[in-house]
């Protein structure tokens, strides 16, 4: 991490901990005998410091280990030397399983509307288990409620599956454009401000995208509850800003990012960022 330093703040063990890949055996039902998986078959991620196994992968699978991703992202920080003003902070999920990150910096700010403040974000993820790929991208967070605002700009996201090695440059470069859309997007949320959007409306997009539910039939069926937490959602937001495409964009983020009453609030809410992000990119239609 040449040129940043971690803050004291962060508990290095919680992700830099021993993984290695292991060969795996199996059993019969009734049958005490073990019997060799071919590694050309299947391998194990094992965390060596508890002996848990945390994931099961195919031959060709190499795991990026979270403390690889950290240094990386922070190195790809440096390289793109933006700002040394920064906060961060590391989970992990599932006895280590899942990793999330997130770097902020308080000192890289737009304001589309007075007191209404946004500040830039990196964030990152892995996974041992499958679930996450390796990720990188870079968003806003508003300040007011603290939800992230995710950007549909793909420029500024890197994904890497488990079969390749991350690009500190790549990575760094796409940081950079990332911080310019930041910018930039300013802008467009004044625009939005000004896209007058009515209840109605709200819900028809609501129906017809997070809350759509695919089916061989002519009819349209959606998430009930789902619509109704957003539409709550809506009527708080467009109270506070106004009934407009800005409140439309903030009820999404909002609902992706608070999920504590979901039973795997870090999954929930991988899940619904992707959702979001794939909904965002139908907002030129409304």
């Amino acid at each position: 991490m040449d040129g940043l330093i971690k803050p004291d703040s962060v508990i290095v063990d919680d992700w830099d901990f021993p993984v290695e890949t292991v060969d795996l055996t199996a059993s019969k039902l009734g049958d005490c005998n073990l019997y060799d998986v071919p590694p050309s078959m299947a391998r194990g991620i094992m965390r060596t410091d508890t002996n848990q196994m945390l994931g099961v992968h195919g031959s060709k699978y190499k795991a990026i280990k979270h403390d690889t991703v950290v240094n990386s992202v922070f190195d790809a920080l440096s390289s793109a030397n933006i700002s040394k003003d920064f906060t961060h902070n590391i989970e992990v999920f599932d006895n280590g399983a899942k990793m999330r990150g997130t770097i902020n910096f308080p000192d890289l700010v737009i304001e589309p509307e007075l007191n209404d403040h946004i500040s830039f974000q990196v964030v990152f993820y892995n996974s041992y288990d499958g679930s996450w790929s390796f990720a990188q991208q870079a968003q806003g967070l508003r300040l007011w409620c603290l939800n992230g605002c995710t950007t549909p700009d793909t420029v500024a996201k890197t994904v890497a599956k488990h079969t390749t090695h991350v690009n500190v440059e790549g990575s760094a470069a796409k940081i950079q454009l990332g911080l310019d859309a930041f910018f930039n997007s300013k802008d467009k949320y004044q625009q939005w401000m000004g896209m007058p959007v009515t209840s109605p409306v709200a819900e028809g997009f609501f129906k017809t995208t997070i809350c759509d539910v695919k089916n061989n039939t002519s009819e349209q069926k959606y998430n009930f509850k789902r619509l109704d937490a957003l539409m709550a959602g809506w009527k708080h937001n467009s109270a506070h800003v106004g009934q407009n495409k800005w409140a439309l964009y903030n009820t999404m983020t909002e609902w992706a990012t608070h999920t504590d009453e979901s039973r795997s609030p870090a999954n929930t809410r991988r899940l619904r960022e992707n959702q979001i992000a794939s909904a965002i990119k139908q907002l030129t239609f409304v």
